[in-house]
């Protein structure tokens, strides 16, 4: 089976080489520059609501142990820290029936999250995406740059950067052995055939309860931090329940359906 999705802007699909309006509590305009996450835990879920595990294929690019890069940028326009080459897709096998749902954890297991990106199978080779030893892997990786305007034309003001990933862990190199803050996140989607519909990864959803042009301290945007003020609201929408770390996909909006 193929599990597509699709990244937007609302109703407009994601570029890289178009600047987004109208996005945030203040209808902010932003450059792109990255659009990238990990995900794992795959899940189809049946009419009566059990949980079919759905088996990532290694293809030893995108998809490997159990996790997969989905990758929206094309390093084209203001994109310039990721590849070429994108993954739109998830691929792997299920048993034959009839499925109305999907679930799914974005983030890199435990297990995987702490080892040695240099030596790791892609796609978890990527330094772009790699925090270092204790915090191991960015999850989530979605930078923009918010412009204004000066004389008619679009004039630079700040980076909003959001970057999702484990935090406060213990240990040390290859030898972490825990985080107070998991940060991975919980996507619930119902009533389609994930089969045959495109999934859909929207930006505008994530930022809708974030003013962009005025970030609240911290690091430029949410760096996963809980003391940063601009984190709850996008760690909610990013499936984590912003006061423990863990999975709650109670107001995940990321991911959605048409």
């Amino acid at each position: 089976m193929t599990l597509s999705f699709a990244a937007r802007v609302g109703d407009t699909p994601f570029s890289c080489s178009e600047v987004i309006r109208g996005v945030g509590t203040t209808a902010a305009t932003v450059e792109p520059l990255d659009f990238r996450l990990y995900v794992h835990d795959v899940r189809l879920i049946t009419a009566s609501g059990r949980e079919v595990p759905f088996r990532l294929a290694d293809d030893g690019k995108w998809q490997s142990g159990g996790v997969a890069l989905l990758d929206f940028e094309d390093r084209t326009g203001t994109c310039v820290n990721g590849t070429a080459e994108t993954n739109t897709a998830l691929r792997g096998t299920a048993p034959p029936g009839s499925y109305t749902g999907l679930k799914l954890k974005i983030g890199v297991p435990f297990a995987l999250n702490h080892a040695d990106a240099a030596t790791a199978p892609s796609p978890l080779n990527l330094s772009g995406l790699f925090w270092g030893w204790n915090g191991g892997h960015k999850f989530v990786r979605i930078d923009a740059r918010v412009v204004g305007s000066s004389g008619g034309e679009l004039a630079e003001t700040s980076a909003f950067n959001i970057h999702l990933g484990s935090v406060h862990c213990r240990g040390g190199a290859n030898a972490v052995t825990s985080c107070d803050r998991p940060d991975i996140g919980e996507v619930v989607l119902r009533d389609f055939d994930p089969a045959v519909t495109q999934m859909l990864v929207d930006y505008q959803a994530l930022v809708a309860a974030t003013d962009l042009t005025h970030d609240l301290g911290g690091a430029p945007g949410c760096m996963s931090d809980a003391d940063d003020a601009d984190c709850p609201n996008l760690l909610a929408r990013l499936g984590v329940n912003p006061s423990s770390g863990q999975p709650d996909a109670s107001q995940q909006a990321l991911f959605r359906v048409e």
